[in-house]
């Protein structure tokens, strides 16, 4: 579609040229009635898609944020299951009531959270996304794809930290089940070892692919997450590493270039 033809649709349909030109290839011979359409499903499944990127986002932060802290516990624990004798002092609870509603103590601290984008997998399915770039959607079914894969992994590091519950009380543990209960959190290392992993490349691709933020959104977003990293702090103590969040910074500066 021409420059004056692709301004005079936007007028029209209330949709930027910059969007049109950006997410959309529109053909010169393409009746207007035929494009309002899609580019309409679009602009609602795209400020979906924002908030979902920004969800996963502020999950993979967070999640690196407590890598420091989940590796000392762990070599802790695992120093004492290798120690000698069969008494067992309870490992006292994790401070995060605010946290948990289990009835039964937790030995690990780990936060549970949404991965992935539902509007993603579901306007994919239809088609709503057939005309953005091959770049952009290649870009964001990787990231997703990832953020899937983080989800499996969180579900089954919770499953072993239920299975780990024992280790919570004062109890006398035999030296079988130190090595059986060894082994589980070995299993634990490992999936939250590659978490991690898979965390950060989320944010390099998430930063790479860009969150458009709403400036009357910035501030609040910035005071929340300043809350949320005090509140961190007081939970996971000194190994807490705070997250700082450049896609607010990226988004500041590019709004601020002539």
């Amino acid at each position: 579609m021409g420059t004056d033809k692709l301004t005079s649709f936007a007028l029209k349909s209330g949709y930027s040229v910059p969007v049109l030109r950006k997410y959309w290839i529109l053909d010169e011979l393409t009746p207007l009635r035929d494009v309002r359409r899609p580019v309409a499903d679009m602009a609602e499944a795209e400020t979906a898609l924002q908030t979902d990127l920004f969800s996963n986002y502020i999950s993979a932060k967070e999640r690196l944020a407590v890598a420091n802290c989940r590796a000392e516990t762990y070599q802790a624990i695992a120093a004492k299951l290798l120690a000698a004798g069969e008494n067992w002092t309870g490992i006292a609870r994790a401070a995060d009531e605010d946290s948990f509603r289990a009835v039964l103590p937790v030995v690990f601290r780990s936060r549970h959270r949404n991965w992935g984008s539902r509007t993603w997998e579901a306007e994919l399915g239809r088609g709503t996304f057939n005309q953005m770039t091959d770049e952009r959607r290649d870009a964001l079914d990787g990231m997703f794809k990832q953020a899937d894969g983080a989800e499996l992994l969180q579900t089954d590091i919770f499953a072993l930290q239920g299975r780990l519950k024992i280790m919570a009380v004062n109890t006398t543990i035999s030296r079988s089940d130190r090595l059986r209960y060894y082994d589980m959190l070995a299993e634990m290392d490992d999936k939250s070892g590659l978490l991690e992993i898979v965390a950060e490349q989320i944010i390099q691709s998430i930063e790479e692919i860009g969150i458009e933020i709403p400036a009357e959104e910035r501030p609040g977003i910035s005071e929340g997450f300043a809350s949320h990293k005090e509140t961190a702090k007081r939970i996971y103590g000194e190994g807490y590493q705070p997250q700082e969040l450049p896609v607010l910074d990226a988004y500041l500066k590019k709004a601020k270039a002539p």
